[in-house]
Formats: C-alpha cells, structure tokens, sequence
C-alpha cells in the first residue's frame, strides 16, 4: 500500500479496472482483483499503445488521456524473467511516486503468486511423497502419483501410468486422468509408440503437436483406435511429455502427460525434469510394492499353509477314513479328487470305468515305480498324479482332474494329505501283518496236526469248514534287486489282486516274505479248475505288467484238514519245479508228470545221468551227423520210421542208417526196453532240466 493518504492506491480504483498483462509467460491477462475480462475488453487492451523501456530503465510509464488510464510497461524476475503490462483508471497523470508504488504493489502481487504457485507445488510434491509410503496398493499408489503430478505441473492437464508386463511383454496402461477407458485397452510393445519409444531408449522428451503425430506413426490399428477414442478424436493432438520409470538397470514403464490447456504457456525443460522426478519416485514406489506384495503372499502363504496343517491335523486326531481325507482334499483345491491304493488296486471315493482305465495307465511299468509328481491324459482328460510314498517307494496316488492348473496351496495340500494318507497305510500295513503273522502260526499248526479238535475249532473262526473239499496254492514273488519296500508293495498289490479273484470263493490267505499262501474251499474238481483259472489269470496280468518274477504252485484238492500238509508240499514241489528251472508262471501239481518222480533229487545226480547216457553224440564228429536230433525226433514220433523221415526230410535207409550209427556210438539196442527206456529217459530230462 501506499504510505501517503493522498496517493491513489490500488483499493481506491474500480476492482473491474485492475489488470496485469505479461508479454512472456502467459497469453492471457492474470485479473488481479479476479475479475474476468470480457472477450471485447481483452481486445481492446491488447490495442492499447503500451510505452517502450529505453536503455536501462526498469519502468516506462505514460498516461493516456482518452482512455483515462495510466500505462506502465516494466520487466521482473518473478515468477519468471518476464515484460509485464499494467494499467490503471485515473483522471489524471500519477505521479512518479505514485507510478513506483502502484507498479511495487504489482511486483507484489506477483511474487505472491510466485509463492503460492511454488507452495502449490511443494504440496503437491509432499503429498506424492506421501503417497509414496502411505499406500502401498499398486494401482491406487500409480493413481495417486498421476494426480500429483498433474498438480505439481499445472501446465498439463491429462496422463497416463503404464508398467511393463514381462509375459505379455507389452506396456499396459495402469492408473489414468482426464482420459476415457479405452486407455486401458492401449496396449504397446516396445517401440511402438511414444511410450514404447520412451521405454525402449529410457529417454524422457517433449513432443509438440507435429512430433506427436510422427512418434504414433507406428502405433497398430487398434492401438491407435483405443487411443484417439480415450483422447477424445484426432482433431487436436496436443503436447505431450513422456518419461521413462526405472530404477537402476531396471526398467518399469512409461509415464506420459498430455497439455490440452488453451492460451497457457508452453512446456518447458524444468516441466520436463519435475515429470521425471515423479517418474523416478514412482519406480522407488513400484519396487517398494511389489516388494510388499510379495511378502504379503509369502506371509499369506504360510497362514494359508498352517491353516492347511491344522486340517489335516484334527482329521488325524478324529482318524478319518480315506473317503474323508479324499473329500476334504477336493474341497481344499476345488477340484475331483480321487486317492488309488496301489496295494490293494482300490479306488477312494468311488469308481467308473474312466478311472479304472486310468488304473492301467497307473499300474504300467513306467509309472508303478515313480515318486515323481506328473501329469498324464487319459481319454482327452488331463490328471495330476501325487505320489504317496513309504521309504522312497510308492504305495498310492492322488489323483487330480486339472479343470484348470493347480495353485502353489494345492500342492501344499495335497503333501500334507500325502502325509497322513501314508501314515494310515503304514498303520494297516502293520495291523495286517500282525493279522498275517497270526494266521501264519495257525498254519503252520495245521501242518503238524497234533491237536485235531483245537484245529477244527480255530479253522471256523478263520472262515473255513473241515468238512469242505479245499486245496492249497502257493505263490512266490522274485524281485530283480533287494529292495525290501518294493517288495512289500508287490506282495499286497498281488494279496489285493487275488482277494479280487476270489471273493466268490470261501479262502485263507496270508502273506509271510515272499510268499502268498492260500487256502481254498472247492466243490469238486471243476470248480477247482475255475479258480485257478481265475489265478492264472492275475499272474498272466501281473507278469505282463511288473519286472518282478511270478511263480505259483497248485496242490491237489482233499477233504480233511489232516491233508493240508499234504496239499500245501505239493504245490510248493510245483513252486520248486518251476523255479528249479527258471520257468514264471502257475503249475498245477499233477501237472508236473513224470517229473514229481525227479523234484527230491539233487540235480547234479540228474545232470551226471544225462551226460552219461547222451554225451557220445556230442562229440564233434557225432555232431556233424545230426544224431542227437535224429534220436529225440525218433522218440517224439513214437519210434514212427516214415514220420521221423518227414520230419527230418531224409530218407527212410537214412534214417536206419543214423539209428544203426546211435546205437553204435550209445552202445545201445534201441529195442531193449530196458536200453530204450534208458534214453528215453535220458532224452526227457535233457529237455526238462
């Protein structure tokens, strides 16, 4: 204000006459007093003939007496190195002094806008750095940044945040002002576009109108689409900055602003270099929450992973069935869910022919001996299978029908499921050992028989009837190395496969070591032969199926439980027949022949016999004459001359010729029957040992 009460002051004039006018900085007149210009005034006060400052004056000032207005022009360093055009009414000439003070108030006036501008900006850098630490949610956090900007660079009216998404590898808009929504859809790669340029050369720039076009020169299609219709058109492309978010090597996104704002001053350097200043924050800010994202799922996780625990903890102290372990897996990762038992061939919950031809899927050799989490298509449908496993070998597989792919949670779930599905296993594994041990005391008591009545009592409580026709059948497991886990494994999914095969039929079965001994009611010898049809049938599939060695011996069927001893010696000379000779498969004891008469002697008696009796036409020169053929074709053929011709395709004076030549070299008569039994026999061990 002016001191001297005579001096017109500012407040003294019309509040409508009061106007600054800068040459420089702004294209429209600053209304001190807030009073807006009509656009008629605003013309006619660019019109006015404004005084010329000479040489080093700092003020040019003179009154003009048809308009009744003082004029001054003078130049100021604040809020910017500016010429500044002031007027105002008076009805007559001021003063010099009043000239000073009127043009002081005005410098006044505009470093306070100088200080109210800065302190705006000050806020606004405040509060984004507020922002910064106050919140830590990613698109509300870029949201907040963008609004501070705009604030901070009141030159720029509009603008958009894009990150960086490295599996897309596009930048896509995140957080936007003053934009439409289809800036969410404009999607670049690097290079494409002014953002995509800005990230790929991590170079800050100001583009005006012509260079805007140019940089989206090479926008695709329907990227410049969703960007002209959230602009508004293409009619009026405006300036825009664009600078690079990164932080150290790493690079973020791009922010970019646009100035839609008429008759307002250009962008500038130092808008520039506040936008990225803000760019810069942000990357700290974008780091800061991702950083705190990923903590905040780890720490998620593991809630998430205790709380998985305590499930299946209260499920192992209530001591849930499988059915209900299975269920509550399904409902953990929401999706079917289904447990196989590969000790028993079972299926928990249920059943269907999609999941028994995933049974065989399982059971194939390439699987039954995996620990290894996998995935496999059955039918055009994909399972996830998850071994449960005893000591490093599997004994069941969770099953999972990937509907969509399974979380990191699921698999949390399905181990501790694995966990407590193995331990209830193991726990029946023990019992049914325990339950075989007893039943294997038992039968060993039936083969000495020394206390019938007690026998007969113990046999009904192990389901047998005394008076019931039954034999014995014994099967025996070979595996290639020594793994004792495997072992087991396959000696209850081959109990689990026979129980199948028999549950029509009344049988005691136990398993000790590596064997499966089983005792099985009949009713005639038809019925018999049915079962050991039905067993044959799982050692065909077994054999087919495992790289371990199935053998199994059948002995004779009787009534009395006197006769167990009986039976069960016969089906393991049958066992021993097969093994003596490295022969897989199923042997029914009578089947054996003429060969139960050589099961008790020692094979090297038998071996010296053979080599005895036909060593002379295994000489070289013997050899060269086929007689060996020759003699074994003979007795095949029942001694038939013509038939062992035909089949040799020799002659019949051949054929005497090489018989003469057998007997000479055996020192035989082949129609001795004492000589001739001699190599028959000779000849059908040579075959069977």
């Amino acid at each position: 204000m002016l001191s001297n009460k005579n001096t017109p002051s500012i407040e003294k004039f019309s509040r409508s006459t009061l106007h600054v006018w800068t040459l420089n900085s702004y294209t429209n007149w600053v209304h001190v007093c807030g009073v807006q210009l009509s656009m008629e005034e605003e013309q006619v006060y660019k019109k006015l003939k404004w005084p010329e400052i000479q040489n080093e004056e700092y003020l040019a000032s003179w009154y003009d007496p048809q308009i009744k207005c003082q004029l001054f022009t003078f130049e100021t360093d604040s809020p910017e190195s500016m010429t500044v055009h002031a007027l105002i009414h008076s009805e007559k000439q001021l003063s010099a002094t009043e000239s000073e003070n009127f043009v002081m108030q005005i410098r006044y006036m505009l470093v306070q806008q100088s200080l109210e501008l800065i302190w705006e900006e000050h806020d606004a850098w405040l509060q984004g750095l507020n922002s910064l630490t106050s919140n830590l949610d990613l698109n509300e956090l870029l949201h907040n940044i963008m609004q501070n900007a705009l604030i901070a660079i009141p030159t720029v009216d509009r603008g958009f945040f894009t990150l960086y998404d490295q599996e897309l590898q596009r930048l896509l808009p995140i957080a936007a002002i003053g934009m439409g929504e289809s800036i969410y859809d404009f999607k670049t790669e690097i290079g494409e576009g002014i953002a995509g340029k800005v990230f790929r050369d991590e170079k800050g720039n100001i583009y005006n109108p012509e260079q805007v076009i140019e940089g989206i020169s090479n926008i695709k299609e329907k990227n410049y689409k969703n960007l002209m219709k959230a602009a508004g058109g293409p009619e009026s492309i405006p300036p825009v900055i664009a600078v690079p978010v990164r932080m150290n090597k790493e690079k973020h996104g791009v922010m970019v602003v646009h100035q839609t704002k008429k008759n307002t001053r250009k962008l500038t350097s130092k808008d520039l270099r506040r936008l990225q200043g803000f760019a810069d924050q942000a990357a700290i800010a974008i780091s800061n929450a991702r950083l705190f994202s990923e903590l905040r799922q780890k720490n998620e996780y593991l809630i998430k992973r205790n709380q998985i625990h305590e499930v299946f903890t209260n499920l192992s102290l209530k001591n849930a069935d499988l059915v209900k372990i299975v269920q509550t897996v399904e409902r953990l990762v929401g999706l079917p869910v289904f447990l196989f038992d590969l000790t028993k061939n079972e299926w928990y919950p249920r059943s269907s022919d999609q999941l028994l031809q995933l049974e065989d899927t399982i059971l194939s050799e390439d699987l039954v001996n995996r620990v290894e989490t996998l995935s496999i298509t059955v039918n055009q449908v994909d399972f996830h299978l998850y071994p449960i496993a005893n000591e490093g070998f599997p004994i069941g597989y969770f099953t999972v029908e990937l509907r969509m792919p399974l979380q990191p949670l699921d698999t949390v779930v399905l181990e501790q499921a694995g966990a407590l599905v193995a331990l209830k296993m193991v726990n029946t594994y023990s019992m049914t050992d325990m339950y075989y041990e007893k039943i294997y005391e038992f039968f060993n008591e039936l083969l000495l028989y020394r206390e019938p009545k007690s026998l007969m009592y113990q046999s009904r409580e192990y389901g047998l009837s005394p008076e019931k026709p039954f034999f014995v059948a014994v099967l025996q497991i070979k595996e290639n190395g020594n793994n004792k886990q495997k072992r087991e494994t396959h000696m209850r999914q081959l109990i689990a496969s026979v129980n199948k095969a028999l549950k029509q039929s009344d049988h005691l079965l136990f398993g000790f070591q590596d064997k499966v001994t089983m005792i099985i009611h009949v009713d005639n010898e038809t019925s018999r032969e049915n079962i050991i049809r039905k067993i044959k049938t799982v050692g065909s599939l077994w054999k087919n199926d495992r790289s371990t060695v199935l053998r199994g011996g059948m002995g004779r069927f009787y009534t009395g439980l006197e006769y167990i001893a009986k039976s069960t010696e016969e089906a393991n000379k049958s066992l021993s027949y097969l093994l003596n000779r490295d022969i897989s498969g199923i042997l029914q004891y009578e089947k054996i022949g003429l060969n139960r008469l050589f099961l008790n002697q020692d094979p090297k008696e038998i071996e010296q016999f053979i080599q005895e009796v036909l060593s002379p036409l295994q000489s070289p020169k013997v050899k060269a004459g086929d007689l060996e053929l020759t003699l074994k074709t003979y007795i095949d053929t029942n001694r038939s001359v013509s038939m062992t011709a035909d089949r040799l395709h020799i002659h019949s004076n051949t054929l005497y010729h090489r018989l003469r030549r057998i007997e000479d070299a055996l020192q035989v008569d082949l129609s001795d029957p004492e000589d001739w039994l001699t190599v028959q026999l000779a000849c059908f061990l040579s075959e069977t040992y």
